[in-house]
């Protein structure tokens, strides 16, 4: 009997841990840490901000994904089964992660002393549009890296100076990493500074101005 009782225990406890770990595991855009404050046809724009000392749920990640970092401090990393990944990141930092081709489930902390601050920028888009745009070619503007639904740009915003972004076939999306700059397209101003974003749909023209207060730079990504 003593035997039986003890099984019925071990069995109702690892029914217990089975349900914990499949429930902690949820779209990444349901996760605490993540909020999703832009989504249209070309991206889902995910802020997420992990405190130090924190840890996400385990998470899925599903989709193609443009990563722009905002803030400086050192984070872990690990996905379900592999061991855990230990990075230094700083502000203006960006990758590309084909989570369509290979999703992964995986869990994030910050063992900084910083808050996290990072963009998560899912692709919703399966294909480019039929019309290509051309890369971009201008002072201050640097192509870090290209994808077939995107393409990523450094933007450095010198005090006072204009940029002019052509109309275009592409959409695209600013992301300051630090500084303030105004944008103007379509009769619309607006102020952005770190941490902010402005999206422009494909056809506008876009000027992006720098601040008399000092220099700014920005992340652009060109949506296909």
């Amino acid at each position: 009997m003593k035997n039986k009782n003890l099984l019925c225990a071990y069995l109702i406890l690892s029914s217990f841990f089975f349900c914990n770990i499949v429930f902690a595991q949820v779209p990444v855009r349901d996760e605490p840490h993540h909020k999703v404050i832009l989504e249209n046809d070309y991206v889902r724009l995910i802020d997420v901000h992990i405190p130090s000392r924190d840890t996400t749920l385990t998470h899925i990640h599903a989709a193609a994904s443009v990563i722009v970092f905002l803030s400086k401090t050192t984070i872990g990393a690990q996905i379900v089964g592999d061991k855990p990944v230990i990075s230094n990141v700083s502000p203006g930092q960006t990758s590309y992660a084909a989570y369509d081709e290979k999703p992964i489930k995986h869990r994030v902390w910050n063992q900084g002393e910083s808050l996290f601050h990072v963009m998560d920028i899912e692709l919703v888009k399966k294909t480019p549009n039929d019309d290509t745009c051309s890369i971009l070619s201008q002072s201050g503007l640097k192509l870090q890296w290209l994808q077939k639904l995107v393409r990523t740009y450094r933007l450095d915003i010198m005090q006072g100076k204009q940029y002019n972004l052509p109309k275009s076939n592409c959409a695209y999306l600013l992301i300051d990493i630090s500084g303030i700059v105004t944008t103007a397209s379509s009769g619309s101003i607006r102020s952005v500074q770190s941490g902010g974003y402005v999206f422009f749909p494909p056809q506008s023209d876009v000027q992006i101005s720098g601040s008399n207060k000092g220099d700014a730079q920005c992340v652009l990504l060109e949506l296909k």
